[in-house]
């Protein structure tokens, strides 16, 4: 069974790459390219808008999942618009506020909802490896990242989810992550663990934007065909499953 994807702000660097990795895993994991919203016309997607107010509702109701990279009023907009569709949704949208995280798990409550502050596989196996610094949750800790030039929120949506895991692990407050925006970085994140007699780093670097649309294409995926029920997802759910076609 064909899975229709439907991508909210196509225009957007995140939705270039999603829109460029796409045939690379349409074959693979049977994405069928259905519905753009976004400035530029798609040359892939069957039909290309630039609101989403102008699809028809039938349109939007052939939807069976959406995948978003935008903002928080972005974000806002999709969940409206696709509300009474139920329509599961891929979101990579950082900067969001403690209502608008609200908002997204009541939402999640009558549809299939996947947020990530990060979609790289890499990246979620850099958290798995800060578990073990439980072990050794005297030592002093601290964390950095860079990030380009454009990127608005500071520090970014992955090191507040980074510094959030750290403290549970180590069990004491950290100081906050310090942010860097640089030139054209994708993105690099790095955490320090230091006692008086020893360093240790670990580090996680992002080399493009491929990665983070090949996990949010892997994800829809995963979402839309093998989840059944409706729920807040995260990437711990699609790695941890034995489903996911990686």
């Amino acid at each position: 069974m064909k899975i229709r994807i439907g991508l909210f702000g196509g225009s957007g660097k995140m939705g270039k790459a999603v829109e460029q990795m796409l045939p690379l895993l349409k074959t693979k994991n049977n994405l069928e390219p259905f519905l753009c919203i976004g400035k530029d016309r798609s040359g892939l997607f069957a039909i290309s808008a630039s609101d989403i107010h102008d699809v028809e509702a039938d349109i939007l109701a052939d939807v069976d999942v959406w995948i978003e990279f935008t903002s928080d009023k972005g974000l806002k907009e999709l969940l409206k618009a696709t509300e009474k569709f139920k329509t599961p949704i891929v979101s990579g949208s950082t900067g969001l506020s403690e209502a608008d995280f609200k908002n997204l798990k009541k939402a999640a409550g009558k549809r299939k909802i996947f947020w990530a502050s990060n979609m790289s596989p890499g990246l979620w196996a850099f958290r798995q490896a800060m578990k073990g610094l439980s072990h050794i949750s005297h030592f002093d800790f601290a964390m950095e990242e860079l990030h380009h030039t454009q990127k608005k929120d500071n520090p970014s949506g992955t090191a507040k989810t980074l510094h959030s895991d750290l403290e549970k692990i180590v069990g004491k407050k950290v100081s906050a992550p310090v942010g860097y925006r640089l030139g054209g970085i994708f993105g690099v994140h790095k955490l320090f663990a230091a006692s008086s007699n020893e360093v240790i780093t670990l580090q996680h670097q992002a080399l493009n934007r491929t990665v983070f649309a090949e996990g949010a294409l892997l994800a829809a995926d995963w979402l839309a065909g093998s989840v059944k029920k409706a729920g807040y997802y995260s990437m711990d759910d699609m790695m941890l499953s034995k489903r996911v076609k990686k």
